[in-house]
């Protein structure tokens, strides 16, 4: 009863809102991956675009936290749905910093950085995206009532968003260290490449973070 009534509030419109604030922040990570890939090939970097879809998203969190907040009962504390609703809005957030960083300076990069830059862009991209699945998978156990095998199907999703969480963050280390290790790169460059690996693995640390919230509230009794 208490998540039949939960998946109906949050429901309203055409698509429930918090799947529709995840494909919005999808949406912000897929342009920041375009940018991204521009600014390896030396172009000039679209930061607008990126913070174009992050302000979509930023419209339907405040819509979906008005739901949330008029809720009477819930079987989760209204807390632990804003916290996840906080973290989706993180991962926007941090795309929208790392397009306005990457727009600032582009420093000759080697073939190595080059190759880590793109595979963390597109492991960043695909977190997003596997993070989103999960919220749609959530969404139908709402519908119905979280019955066992949809419950399970979320669970299953928030291990492969850690699995690649794993993967993404070897990537990141490994970059790191790439840019320690190359000559020819000012201090004051090294220092912004790495800002931006930070920056693009905060993303992946935050949809992480967002699947443990999901995780959170189809476990709890």
């Amino acid at each position: 009863m208490g998540w039949t009534l939960l998946g109906r509030v949050l429901g309203r419109g055409s698509r429930v809102p918090l799947v529709k604030h995840a494909q919005a922040v999808e949406e912000a990570a897929e342009e920041l991956g375009k940018q991204l890939r521009a600014w390896l090939r030396g172009e000039e970097v679209d930061a607008d675009v990126v913070s174009q879809a992050e302000r979509r998203a930023d419209d339907i969190k405040r819509e979906l936290r008005a739901n949330v907040n008029e809720l009477w009962f819930t079987p989760v504390p209204k807390a632990a749905l804003l916290e996840l609703i906080w973290h989706q809005d993180e991962i926007a957030d941090l795309c929208q910093d790392a397009a306005l960083l990457m727009r600032l300076r582009r420093p000759d990069l080697s073939i190595e950085l080059e190759d880590g830059f793109r595979t963390l862009g597109e492991a960043l991209v695909r977190v997003v995206h596997e993070y989103q699945l999960a919220v749609e998978a959530f969404e139908e156990a709402l519908k119905s009532g979280m019955p066992r095998e949809k419950v399970n199907k979320v669970q299953e999703g928030v291990e492969r968003i850690n699995l690649l969480e794993h993967e993404s963050d070897l990537v990141e280390r490994e970059l790191v260290e790439e840019i320690y290790r190359v000559d020819g790169v000012s201090d004051f460059d090294r220092y912004h490449l790495v800002q931006l690996v930070l920056m693009l693995g905060g993303i992946v640390d935050q949809s992480e973070n967002a699947a443990g919230d999901l995780r959170l509230l189809v476990t709890r009794p």
